[in-house]
């Protein structure tokens, strides 16, 4: 088989095979796939959008409530917010050149 400039393409189907697998793929998802639909908008999400999720979770918080409370507490939790994260990304960061330099003198 011939392609452009002299150049062999073979049997090319992944056009016409995309497309049935397009189609195919929104025939089986479930309407509604909450699951799907939360992972996917979770997957979307930068790491410091899932950080600040994450603590304002644990802290029985979500970015509507965040919202709803008066600006000098919401800045408050902010603020909290940033301090606690700012000590774990520190803690992690030291854990993880502890234990590079365990693996290093292990390996000596």
């Amino acid at each position: 088989m011939s392609g452009i400039g002299g150049l062999s393409f073979g049997m090319v189907t992944t056009p016409s095979l995309g497309m049935a697998q397009a189609k195919s793929d929104d025939d089986s998802k479930p309407a509604g796939n909450a699951a799907v639909d939360e992972f996917l908008a979770y997957m979307k999400k930068t790491l410091a959008e899932r950080m600040a999720d994450a603590w304002l979770a644990a802290h029985g918080l979500d970015r509507d409530k965040l919202k709803a409370i008066k600006p000098d507490q919401r800045e408050a939790v902010l603020k909290q917010m940033a301090e606690e994260l700012k000590q774990q990304l520190q803690q992690a960061t030291r854990d993880a050149q502890s234990g590079h330099k365990t693996e290093k003198t292990e390996a000596a």
